[in-house]
């Protein structure tokens, strides 16, 4: 099965693009949030100030988090790796890397694929598992903003 570990490696750092980009737009949506509530804050009667300060809590939580899934993998797997990126680099110059790569056959690529598949897919269970708690917070965020900002600004306005 020539290609297998290669596919899925292409598939694996295709997930790993898509947590990266729905990590972005909800650290973006935090950050956007928590700057109008700010500026909210000085120029609206908030009948209900501990959900005011509980949105301003769970955003900024939450924009904590999806900054951590952000942070770039610098795990120190598998140092003679021919895949990942710090691996590649341990090589003394880029001559000595194509020398390691020339001297691989189809079960050695198959191997290389294999192992850092294995470590791309561990990176992908966290960053996941960050971007689900952060989006979690988030939603704890709209809740309390909703509660204590929007209600009471659309009803005390009318």
């Amino acid at each position: 099965m020539a290609g297998f570990g290669a596919g899925v490696h292409q598939y694996l750092n295709m997930l790993l693009t898509q947590i990266y980009a729905k990590t972005t737009t909800l650290l973006a949506a935090n950050m956007v949030l928590i700057s109008l509530l700010l500026s909210t804050r000085a120029s609206t009667l908030l009948a209900l100030v501990p959900f005011y300060v509980g949105s301003v809590f769970f955003f900024a939580l939450s924009a904590i988090t999806s900054t951590l899934v952000l942070f770039p993998r610098l795990h120190h797997h598998d140092a003679n790796g021919l895949l990942f990126w710090r691996a590649i680099l341990l090589r003394e110059n880029p001559d000595a890397y194509y020398a390691s790569v020339q001297a691989l056959d189809k079960a050695m690529v198959e191997e290389e694929y294999a192992k850092d598949n294995y470590h791309i897919s561990k990176t992908i269970r966290y960053k996941d598992a960050m971007l689900r708690s952060a989006i979690t917070v988030f939603v704890g965020g709209m809740v309390c903003a909703v509660i204590g900002v929007v209600i009471p600004t659309v009803f005390l306005h009318h």
